[in-house]
């Protein structure tokens, strides 16, 4: 599954973020537990609705209430675990086992696309499955793999699934240009003999 989703910084910029990982891209369509409420994007079932049917495609039916508060519960749970993973922090218990429960529903299962056979709608419960099996596939793959931007000005945590392990910013176009720029720029100050 393709990962990645438009963010706005707070230039309102539109720019294009990777995280990796489908569970991390889920956490930031709210603050990422930071209590900024300015970058929360899921308002209302709706909301919720649109961002998983763009992933999943259509669903059988619209998120109702209480689905809509049970994947702030499990949004909140991911991105609580991956913000003590990025700095090498032990996770909640309480929210490695709620990733856990919602993880052992039914999922979607995977499908090539073209053939005559669909696995039928997604519903909203087995998108929350499938969020939290990701989850477990990212914070499960091994330390110093959930990790901030090394960008001075940026807090954002991604998924580093590269084979080196060797990732170190949300974006090269984004933060690692500017860091690239920033030490050009200096070079380019220094005397020349």
């Amino acid at each position: 599954m393709q990962t990645g989703q438009w963010l706005i910084d707070r230039a309102g910029t539109r720019w294009f973020f990777d995280s990796g990982s489908l569970a991390l891209d889920f956490g930031y369509t709210g603050d990422y537990g930071y209590g900024n409420p300015a970058w929360e994007r899921l308002h209302s079932p709706a909301d919720l609705t649109a961002w998983l049917t763009e992933r999943f495609g259509p669903l059988a039916a619209a998120v109702t209430e209480d689905e809509f508060g049970d994947a702030l519960l499990v949004r909140a749970a991911i991105t609580a675990t991956a913000r003590a993973l990025a700095v090498e922090a032990q996770p909640n218990p309480r929210d490695i086992d709620h990733i856990n429960e919602v993880a052992a529903g039914a999922d979607l299962p995977p499908h090539l696309p073209g053939g005559g056979r669909t696995p039928g709608l997604a519903t909203a419960r087995r998108a929350f499955s499938t969020i939290a099996r990701d989850a477990i596939g990212t914070f499960g793959a091994g330390p110093g793999r959930i990790r901030h931007c090394e960008a001075d000005n940026c807090a954002l945590i991604f998924f580093d699934g590269s084979r080196p392990n060797s990732r170190r910013w949300c974006s090269m176009k984004r933060c690692g240009n500017r860091v690239k720029v920033r030490a050009h720029r200096s070079r380019e100050k220094e005397p020349r003999p």
